[in-house]
């Protein structure tokens, strides 16, 4: 091996290890000083930096539009990283338009877990050449399914920009957990009062996370929840009144866990002009 190519190996392992390393923790915090969008004309989206496995959410810029993509069926992460690539190429858009990707797990992992899953994830995202200065631009939901699981992680869908006439203003977001800083809220308490604890909290970290990226969750066209739990009160009492005139195009409750072992409800938002359902086959 060249010695050029050596320095360049040991460099990329070093960045990769202290990217993963950084990015153990499940999105559903809020830091106390949130971080400066940053702007990405060439791409048509500005993003706000998060963990380093995953962006807080990204906003696109005035002539742009972010697109909300499902495959059906789940394709394997191989499978659906090449399909990603294949669809990007056929409508003329780079892979940096890349900004956001939905995961399916067949089953809940431990921190340790998660970090060895993280570690070639991004090591793609680093071959994709999206890494901007070490932050990570493209944002993640990770949900494991408690009804016919994969049998191996999936890629349930993806966003992208595309050149449009909008103003901007489409946006996704990273899925929030009821992780806080200081651990996870109402730990183990599955009661109907732990889990109105724990919805309040992600509907918290979710708005402040939106008004982070420049936008309101009354703007969101979906509204995702997540959990294996009775959703009966949560939705009428915490979710309807919170998300507002996001409710009005529905409200979707997906019946699953977050990625991480204890965690038992995850929420995301996004306001996208199209959704497309793509056939993986």
């Amino acid at each position: 091996m060249k010695s050029y190519d050596l320095e360049h190996l040991v460099r990329r392992r070093s960045a990769l290890r202290a990217v993963v390393g950084a990015g153990l923790l499940v999105a559903g915090t809020v830091r106390a000083q949130t971080p400066s969008l940053v702007e990405l004309p060439e791409r048509g989206y500005r993003f706000l930096p998060g963990g380093a496995v995953f962006a807080g959410g990204a906003v696109a810029l005035p002539g742009f539009e972010i697109v909300h993509a499902v495959l059906r069926p789940w394709l394997p992460l191989e499978d659906g990283y090449g399909f990603i690539e294949s669809h990007l190429s056929a409508i003329g858009r780079p892979m940096q338009a890349l900004c956001g990707m939905e995961l399916r797990l067949p089953r809940q992992l431990t921190l340790d877990e998660f970090q060895r899953f993280n570690a070639p994830y991004v090591e793609r995202l680093i071959r994709w050449g999206l890494l901007v200065e070490g932050r990570n631009p493209v944002s993640r939901t990770n949900v494991v399914p408690a009804f016919e699981p994969p049998e191996a992680p999936a890629v349930h869908g993806f966003s992208y920009t595309v050149p449009s006439a909008s103003k901007g203003g489409t946006f996704v977001m990273a899925g929030m957990t009821e992780n806080s800083p200081s651990g996870i809220v109402a730990a183990g308490d599955v009661s109907p009062e732990g889990m109105r604890t724990k919805v309040a909290h992600v509907i918290r970290v979710v708005t402040q996370r939106v008004a982070s990226l420049g936008v309101a969750v009354a703007d969101a066209s979906h509204v995702e929840f997540y959990s294996a739990h009775p959703v009966d009160g949560l939705v009428t009492g915490l979710l309807a009144p919170a998300m507002g005139d996001g409710t009005h195009r529905g409200l979707r409750w997906h019946y699953g866990r977050p990625p991480v072992v204890d965690l038992e409800v995850e929420l995301e938002v996004r306001n996208v002009l199209r959704e497309i359902v793509l056939d993986g086959r």
